[in-house]
Order: structure tokens, then sequence, then C-alpha cells
């Protein structure tokens, strides 16, 4: 089986402009650098030219205001289709949270259906986008708004993963791991904040599948790995993330090579000139 090399990486959160009051959750997001970031992130890509990228969702920070962050996820999915090789992505909670439904972003990201499969050098890669609880309002909602996988989508889940024959690589926003994230500045006080709702059902499904051998996912604004049920899955963390509080955006990305059912993974920094 021919090798196959990803990057992959996370949570952008582009703001167009930085509010005057700048509240401390928002200060652990340098969004004033998203878009040097996201440009040098696009320049390697484009050089080195490994055969896919991927996004683990939350392209923006949303603003509370439905109109913007439709301008503002046009803007920064425009700036990525810059990427010259294959790329795809998930769609995070701070993507959805104003929306009225998934489709305004799929629209925009020319999706048919934004979680869907593929197969690419021998290997299948799987795009599970969570749905949007209608009931719930953009500022109700927050995360909770869009924190489960549709059943519709969990039953698709099953039915291709039956189909596939090839190491498959699966990649969400939200976590499925269960992880107390004790030391995670966003969720050590509400860890099922950082994972997906009803988990549980998608991983009993990816847990009886041999065929799976790794799951990336983002949200979570810190970068490890965990074995669970013997499968392998790796958190990915905030490109924009204001590292130790320093005022240095994390610039994370990881460097994935699959050669059969072997992962090798390199992590991987964007620096910032001028800091």
């Amino acid at each position: 089986m021919s090798k196959c090399k990803l990057v992959v990486f996370s949570d952008i959160h582009y703001l167009d402009e930085r509010p005057e009051k700048v509240d401390f959750n928002l200060s652990r997001k340098l969004t004033q650098y998203s878009i040097e970031v996201i440009n040098k992130l696009i320049d390697k890509i484009n050089t080195d030219k490994p055969d896919i990228s991927i996004c683990l969702g939350d392209l923006i920070e949303d603003t509370f205001d439905h109109d913007k962050d439709i301008v503002n996820f046009t803007y920064i999915w425009g700036k990525l289709k810059n990427i010259q090789i294959p790329f795809y992505s998930v769609i995070g909670n701070h993507d959805l949270r104003t929306m009225n439904s998934r489709q305004e972003l799929e629209k925009i990201m020319e999706y048919e259906n934004a979680t869907f499969s593929f197969d690419l050098k021998g290997y299948h890669f799987i795009i599970l986008t969570t749905d949007i609880r209608e009931d719930l309002g953009g500022n109700d909602g927050g995360i909770y708004k869009a924190q489960c996988m549709s059943q519709k989508e969990i039953n698709w889940l099953k039915e291709d993963l039956v189909k596939n024959k090839l190491p498959c690589i699966i990649f969400t926003h939200f976590g499925l791991a269960e992880d107390r994230q004790i030391g995670n500045y966003w969720f050590e006080k509400k860890p099922e904040d950082g994972l997906m709702n009803n988990r549980q059902e998608v991983k009993e499904i990816i847990k009886l599948d041999d065929n799976v051998i790794a799951i990336f996912n983002g949200h979570q604004h810190w970068t490890k790995q965990i074995i669970e049920d013997g499968k392998s899955y790796y958190v990915v963390g905030s490109l924009t993330d204001n590292t130790d509080m320093l005022g240095i955006p994390d610039g994370i990305y990881l460097e994935i090579e699959l050669e059969d059912r072997n992962i090798k993974i390199k992590e991987k920094h964007i620096k910032v000139d001028n800091i």
C-alpha cells in the first residue's frame, strides 16, 4: 500500500475585528493573528504538497450576529480554498452557533452534505459533522446547539463502515473519547461540553469496526492522544490559542503519515512574526 500524507489543523476562530472590550475568554483566542497564521500554513501546505489536508472546525469566532458570521465564514472559506491539494473541513460549533440551518454553511462550502466519506490512496476518510438543534436559538444554545450528530447520519456512518474495506480515519469537531479534561481552561469544570453529546452511540459503531485506525477531533484547544477500546483518538489544539497566556498563538498543526495501518504524527507550529 502506498503512503498517504496529511496535514490536520483546527479552530482558526477567524474574527474580522476584535471588540473594544475583550473579556477573558476572548483573550484566550488570539483572533487578530488568525489570517497571518492561516496564510503561513496554506503556504506551507502548498510548498510541501501532502496528499490531503483537513480542518476540524471552528473556522470562525461567532459574533452573535448571523449575517456577520455568514460574511466571516465566507471570507475564511475563500482563504482556505487557496490550498492547492484536496482539502476538506468539519463544521464546528462556533460556525453553527448563529445559523438557522447547517445548509447555510454547506452552500458556502459547496458540500451536498457536511457528513461524508471518500477514498484516497488506499485509505477511507470520514468527515462527521454535528447538526443544529433548531429549537435552540444561537445566543441561548451555545455549545449545546450543535453538540449532537443526527440519528440519520449515525445510521449513515454504520452503513458506510460496513461497506468500507480500507484502513479508515475519522474526523470530528467534538471529542469522542472520554476525558475529564483536568487542566483544560475551557472544559475542566464542564468536561461534557468538550465532547459530543451522543458520542456513545457513535463509538459503539467505531469500536466494532476493525478498519478504523484513528479518530481526530478539535474543539478542546489542546493536543493529546487517548487510547479507548483499542482505538487511537487524537485531539488537535487551536491555531490561535493563547499559548500559556503569553500572547503567542499556538499555531499547532499535525503532519501525519499513513502506511498500511501504521500512523506517524509530527506536531508542528506556525510562528507569527514580531512577537
